[in-house]
């Protein structure tokens, strides 16, 4: 849900971080939410101020239950360093808030009892956000990593595959808790339905970064200058839907079309290989695809 719109970028709120918000209140925690808004602001912030360092457009914010997504006009899968940096910076935020808040409480500027609230939600957002799952900010920090060597389809599924590991994990917490010591934690039922339908969500989504960040590549390529080359062997009877899963961000690929026998039978660029899948579609095998463009 759109609730504002500040400096262009489109604030967002998701639905289960309303709900959340409503559970606190109902349970008594209400008066934690100026705290919870504090830091939440002040990590959105981060991801967005090191965003526009990196010369990236945001188009949008959406606030979640326990961090939230800051949606980039540049996509990052053309440069993993970028989406690795960009995530790091709102846990490092946290961090920041933390030790400020602990050097002022040293020299006897704020007392440490009252600020104690503030303590834990700043170590659990910046804790929680960096474990390796998607849609945390560790999931897209460990994808970044990984499609550099797996393809962004490959890293995209396993990072996602992780959050809904991460999912079955608090919503077993939360029942363990309700069972054996008769404690209803709303917020671990809530989170583990986030992180799954979350993690769901990108997961399907994976061959469509795949294509996105295909498609920017000319405009990263004419806006460097330059482009790393990387040499793939691809046997012929592969589809050309399976070759483009093993294409990796920030390289321009020529693919070696070989036999059984390890014979070459001859390459073809990435540009050939996404003009065969516009041409003829995702299920020609890539040997059909080069005997077409060298009949």
């Amino acid at each position: 849900m759109r609730i504002a719109s500040i400096f262009g970028v489109d604030i967002r709120v998701s639905r289960f971080l309303l709900v959340l918000v409503a559970a606190l209140i109902i349970t008594g925690y209400g008066g934690k939410l100026t705290a919870v808004f504090l830091v939440f602001c002040v990590h959105e912030a981060a991801h967005v101020i090191m965003a526009r360092l990196l010369g990236k457009r945001v188009k949008e914010i959406e606030l979640l239950p326990f961090g939230g997504a800051v949606h980039i006009q540049s996509i990052f899968e053309l440069n993993p360093a970028h989406e690795i940096t960009i995530s790091l910076a709102g846990p490092l935020a946290n961090i920041v808030l933390l030790l400020g808040y602990f050097g002022l409480a040293k020299l006897g500027w704020i007392s440490e009892g009252p600020g104690q609230d503030f303590v834990n939600i700043n170590l659990m957002l910046a804790g929680f956000n960096l474990l390796p799952a998607l849609p945390l900010d560790g999931g897209r920090i460990i994808r970044a990593a990984l499609a550099q060597t797996w393809g962004i389809d490959r890293a995209t599924k396993a990072a996602s595959w992780a959050g809904v590991v991460l999912a079955v994990l608090v919503f077993t917490a939360g029942l363990y808790s309700l069972l054996f010591y008769r404690v209803v934690y709303y917020s671990l039922f809530m989170l583990s339905g986030f992180l799954l339908y979350s993690a769901l969500k990108e997961r399907r989504t994976a061959a469509y970064i795949l294509l996105r960040d295909i498609t920017y590549k000319k405009e990263s390529l004419l806006k460097e200058g330059s482009m790393s080359i990387r040499d793939i062997a691809i046997l012929y009877n592969l589809q050309l839907k399976d070759v483009v899963k093993r294409f990796v961000p920030h390289r321009y690929h020529y693919i070696q079309v070989m036999d059984e026998q390890f014979r070459e039978l001859g390459e073809l660029s990435e540009s050939q290989v996404i003009n065969g899948l516009l041409d003829h579609g995702a299920h020609i095998q890539i040997g059909r695809l080069l005997k077409k463009m060298n009949p």
